[in-house]
């Protein structure tokens, strides 16, 4: 008897299309779904209560860190300017002035901060460093809910949240300077208007509030 091996090989090989086509959309369904974990570990979604308005009684003051008046200031004597990672700082400046009243700039927030050696050699803010100027109350929550959001909101102090740009980008800080039908409303200072949380799919990966001692 005869065994037509040819035939053997060619129904082999014509079983490689088939789990190809299996393997390539797993492979690229794992691949997807570890970036999305690693993308989204740590954060947490938050709400704004459905009930009740937290609006604030000050005029909301907005900065761009990419204003020109101080985009190309560097953070402390590191090679870190105001345009590239300036938003922490604009967004204290926003909360200090709304609060206190009175304008305080990222331009001369940074200047203090850097005479201060409040940033470290990559530009970060050290916030113990900060508490110990005296002219500031630094909260740094260990966790993160919107019941701490709420409580800054409701003792006239405005959050600062640290989200992903469009849910899965770089990393940003926002202020949220109240809550409206369910919704966080937020200086942005990479945009011109009030920006909902939900445009960073309410997902906030740590809490701090800054506010004026005196």
């Amino acid at each position: 008897m005869s065994i037509n091996y040819n035939r053997k090989r060619k129904n082999h090989q014509a079983g490689h299309p088939f789990l190809t086509g299996m393997i390539i959309p797993l492979c690229l369904l794992f691949i997807g779904t570890f970036f999305l974990f690693l993308r989204l570990r740590n954060g947490v979604q938050v709400q704004a209560p459905q009930d009740k308005n937290i609006l604030s009684a000050a005029e909301t003051i907005c900065y761009r860190q990419d204003d020109i008046q101080w985009s190309d200031d560097k953070l402390g004597s590191s090679d870190y300017t105001m345009r590239s990672s300036g938003c922490l700082v604009s967004c204290i400046a926003s909360a200090l002035s709304m609060e206190r009243g009175l304008t305080e700039t990222p331009g001369t927030l940074n200047r203090t901060f850097s005479s201060g050696h409040v940033y470290d050699a990559e530009g970060n803010l050290l916030w113990n460093r900060l508490s110990e100027l005296g002219d500031y109350r630094v909260d740094v929550y260990t966790e993160t809910s919107s019941t701490i959001i709420d409580a800054c909101l409701s003792q006239g102090r405005y959050p600062i949240v640290r989200v992903r740009i469009h849910t899965l980008g770089s990393f940003h800080y926002v202020l949220i300077v109240g809550a409206q039908d369910g919704e966080y409303l937020c200086m942005d200072p990479l945009q011109n208007e009030i920006m909902p949380l939900s445009a960073y799919g309410k997902r906030v990966y740590g809490i701090r509030c800054v506010s004026s001692i005196n």
